[in-house]
């Protein structure tokens, strides 16, 4: 129970930060494009040609964030069910289920944009002030956590959290089978 206390307090510090760096970024993201001065120096130069696309890559990249904190939400909750001993529920299962969406829905994303982005973007690089290398645009959606193989691990989690959940219930009913044969 130690390690899961310890997870769990891991987990929210990890969550509550992120949620916290997320709502602050988007709140000066907001500032920034509704044309406050906040003494900001940017490298962004805004042109008429160029607005629509940088605010479609910017609530993608908002979409991809908000994804993965939810993500770790799903899992804080499904630690918070571990401790007490909640393990085998229909809520674990459909968590473990949705993380690992997230998490493959993020790989793929992930791939698309190194395939796709290097294309539009060099088309952009003198109105957008941002030039397209290796280290540039497709780093941003490089989380750590993101991943085939992190996706198809929860996924498969869930299956066997469900498989378990229905071995239970029927070891229940063999019990109540075998009390009554008494």
């Amino acid at each position: 129970m130690k390690t899961l206390h310890l997870l769990s307090l891991i987990i929210n510090i990890l969550f509550y930060s992120l949620f916290g760096i997320g709502i602050l970024s988007f709140a000066l993201l907001i500032f920034i494009f509704l044309g406050y001065e906040l003494g900001i120096q940017t490298t962004f130069v805004f042109s008429d040609k160029n607005k629509l696309p940088m605010y479609l890559f910017l609530l993608s990249l908002f979409i991809f964030y908000a994804s993965y904190v939810y993500s770790l939400f799903l899992f804080k909750k499904n630690i918070d069910s571990f401790i007490k001993l909640q393990l085998f529920t229909n809520q674990v299962i459909r968590n473990f289920k949705v993380m690992g969406i997230i998490y493959l829905a993020g790989y793929l994303i992930s791939i698309l944009s190194k395939s796709i982005l290097p294309f539009y973007f060099n088309d952009l690089e003198g109105y957008v002030g941002v030039d397209y290398n290796e280290n540039s645009l497709t780093n941003l959606f490089d989380f750590p956590l993101n991943g085939l193989i992190i996706g198809l691990f929860f996924l498969v989690l869930s299956q066997v959290f469900q498989i378990a959940k229905f071995q239970k219930e029927e070891n229940i009913e063999l019990k109540q089978e075998n009390d009554l044969t008494i």
